[in-house]
């Protein structure tokens, strides 16, 4: 059974004026847990796609200059074989000094909201070495069992 929430959703829709502190938030979540070097370039061209509404959407929480938590969202393919869609979750972080918040259950409301309303399945999951355990709790309350793991060679596991 998935968690469900009827809690009015803290989340905004990015503004222009939040670029500069998505930016940073993605170099935060990237210190934290980047599994391979950071393109400062395709970073900003996907963020880009949220303010040019080419097939991205971005989920804040805070004002614009003090936001605490972001959920980056995409239409992609789901797989190699198909030609269906998801709405992918590629990147959602809380800063540190905002974790004993509601925020990271509000930015997956958010995004499960999203989905709903645009009719596609979202896809999201943990890409991280830090605090896992925790984090995989958290999004199996919200979405019940997983639908598969992934695993890598070769890299560098400290990351």
């Amino acid at each position: 059974m998935t968690e469900q929430t009827d809690a009015p959703s803290r989340v905004r829709i990015a503004e222009p004026c939040d670029f500069d502190q998505i930016l940073f938030l993605a170099e935060e979540m990237h210190t934290e847990n980047g599994l391979f070097s950071m393109s400062h370039t395709k970073v900003r061209e996907m963020v880009m796609t949220h303010f040019e509404r080419t097939g991205g959407l971005i989920g804040v929480i805070g004002e614009p200059g003090a936001l605490e938590g972001i959920i980056g969202l995409r239409i992609c393919q789901a797989a190699w074989y198909t030609d269906e869609v998801v709405l992918e979750d590629f990147m959602t972080f809380v800063l540190p000094e905002f974790r004993r918040s509601n925020n990271a259950k509000d930015l997956i409301d958010f995004a499960k909201k999203m989905s709903e309303e645009i009719g596609i399945p979202l896809l999201t999951g943990v890409v991280s070495n830090n605090r896992t355990e925790a984090k995989l709790g958290l999004y199996k309350r919200k979405f019940g069992a997983p639908a598969g793991a992934f695993f890598l060679a070769n890299v560098n596991p400290s990351r």
